[in-house]
């Protein structure tokens, strides 16, 4: 297929994973469960943003409740308005930046400064890596190679240790949709914090709730722009998540590092003690 330059750079300046479809993992299973709290009771509205979501509220196996805003997910914020700016940093205490995007998607759209507001970059994977995969059009490929890949693994290790050290303001993580790398890296941190597998995963499935009037939006601009039918049903495939893309990457930690928790031990270099301080910092 020959692709529509002008359709897909009026969809975005790239997707965010590539995907086909493909049948779901065997090696977890995992029930559809009402989760802990209602979806939308987590979302945060903003003007210049989408798919921004808290963790506060979720339920832990134990008991313990996620602390209101302290733990906050989102997508690119490159159109954050001035009010958008004065929500996060007033009435979420947003203290840390922490961008998962690539060095070129972040020169294509940079944050928005927010002032007092410490901003990190830290790249899951490489230009050269993302491109890769995009050609390979493979979701769970993908996702495998985010547990598999050692820049995955420091990029995570690092917000990891950054969670650690806030300094008792909020840290908001974020790349381009808020759907592929935040949404592992969200169900990592619920999973330290002792949030069940049901939530975890019903939690991840959220991002299609939430991008759907952005990815319908994509869609209307590059049927204007021209783009083929192939293209469009990729478009659609790549705009949300799918429950078997999560399932491949909790497969390739077992895989490759035998548990979920020794990937998080011998994999991301987190501790068993800086997960007990974690569980301390984030639950009540």
């Amino acid at each position: 297929m020959k692709n529509n330059p002008a359709a897909f750079a009026a969809s975005e300046s790239s997707f965010e994973t590539g995907a086909i479809p493909i049948s779901e993992s065997q090696n977890v299973q995992i029930k559809t469960l009402t989760p802990a709290k209602a979806e939308a009771d987590h979302e945060i509205k903003l003007t210049g943003a989408f798919n921004v979501r808290d963790l506060g509220g979720f339920v832990t196996k134990d008991g313990h409740r996620i602390k209101d805003r302290a733990l906050l997910r989102s997508a690119r914020l490159n159109h954050l308005t001035k009010k958008d700016v004065q929500i996060l940093i007033h009435d979420y205490n947003v203290g840390i930046d922490f961008d998962l995007r690539r060095p070129q998607e972040v020169a294509d759209a940079p944050d928005v400064k927010m002032p007092g507001v410490k901003y990190i970059n830290d790249s899951v994977d490489t230009d050269e890596s993302f491109h890769y995969h995009i050609n390979d059009r493979n979701n769970r490929k993908h996702y495998r190679s985010y547990i598999a890949n050692q820049r995955a693994r420091e990029a995570y290790h690092d917000l990891f240790m950054t969670l650690l050290n806030t300094n008792g303001k909020a840290i908001l993580w974020h790349c381009a949709s808020g759907k592929d790398r935040t949404g592992l890296a969200g169900a990592l941190i619920m999973y330290v914090l002792g949030i069940d597998m049901a939530t975890i995963f019903n939690d991840y499935d959220a991002s299609n709730d939430f991008l759907r009037a952005h990815n319908q939006n994509r869609l209307t601009l590059m049927k204007q722009a021209g783009a083929t039918a192939e293209e469009l049903a990729m478009a659609k495939i790549d705009g949300g998540v799918d429950r078997s893309y999560l399932h491949a990457a909790f497969d390739e930690m077992k895989k490759e590092f035998g548990s979920v928790d020794q990937y998080l031990v011998n994999g991301l270099k987190v501790s068993k003690r800086q997960q007990r301080r974690l569980r301390k910092m984030y639950l009540i």
